[in-house]
């Protein structure tokens, strides 16, 4: 796990220096590029639902995406846009549940005493359509809608566990997809933004924009552990807030 987790970063950092742009040391011109590229902060709102039997008191932790795209025009008119690009992708929660402990009886009595804290760390390869209310090479501001799919897979997971205050267990997860697509590490999710940019008219110049996106995922998470439940499943949409410039 930890090999895989070392070339996906590499690869991932390889993706940035090869897709970062030159556009930005480029002299401003009288006509406005095709491709631009757009990186963005984003503090997430996460809304997780856990298998009640299982567990219970599931509450989020803090969660955040940064994502750099490049941005393809699609049409004369500056009204749609393809974006392709990476995102990286860190979400938690807290719940209480059982422990058991290596070579003793699993009894479901009912009594979660156990505290666990479990962050998941994604890299995730958006495919999104842009499409602009307002012809953006002669508008100053312009509202947008994106309809996206992103490709995602876990990097690395790490799960706690506490017992009154006194930690019982710290370690990397197992964390997986109830339904993988050709890996159990592997899933898409689709998303739907609203946003609004300003835009420098017929020129190269920086732009700024802010939107809120709402993600749904298609598939459960499943923690499985030896000192875990055998069921565990989780299912996590995430509603994002970001921040963002375009060059």
């Amino acid at each position: 796990m930890k090999h895989f987790t070392n070339r996906t970063c590499i690869l991932f950092f390889l993706f940035i220096g090869i897709v970062f742009p030159f556009y930005i040391n480029a002299q401003t011109t009288t006509k406005a590029r095709s491709v631009r590229t757009r990186i963005m902060i984003a503090p997430v709102i996460s809304f997780y639902k856990i298998n009640k039997n299982h567990a219970s008191g599931v509450a989020q932790r803090m969660s955040g995406i940064i994502s750099m795209k490049e941005e393809f025009r699609l049409n004369s008119s500056h009204t749609m846009f393809l974006s392709i690009g990476a995102e990286y992708f860190i979400h938690g929660l807290k719940f209480s549940s059982y422990y058991f402990k290596p070579d003793s009886l699993q009894l479901y009595d009912g009594e979660m005493k156990y505290a666990y804290n479990l962050y998941m760390h994604e890299l995730d390869i958006p495919i999104q359509l842009r499409i602009s209310f307002k012809k953006e090479n002669n508008s100053i501001f312009a509202p947008y809608l994106v309809m996206g799919y992103h490709l995602r897979t876990f990097l690395l997971s790490n799960v706690k566990v506490k017992q009154e205050g006194e930690q019982v267990i710290k370690k990397e997860s197992d964390i997986r997809f109830k339904n993988p697509l050709f890996s159990n590490k592997l899933n898409p999710f689709v998303s739907l933004s609203l946003g609004i940019q300003t835009n420098k008219p017929n020129t190269n110049k920086l732009g700024y924009f802010a939107e809120i996106g709402f993600r749904f995922g298609f598939s459960p998470y499943l923690l499985k552990e030896t000192f875990t439940p055998s069921s565990l499943y989780l299912n996590g949409n995430h509603l994002s807030v970001g921040l963002g410039i375009k060059f």
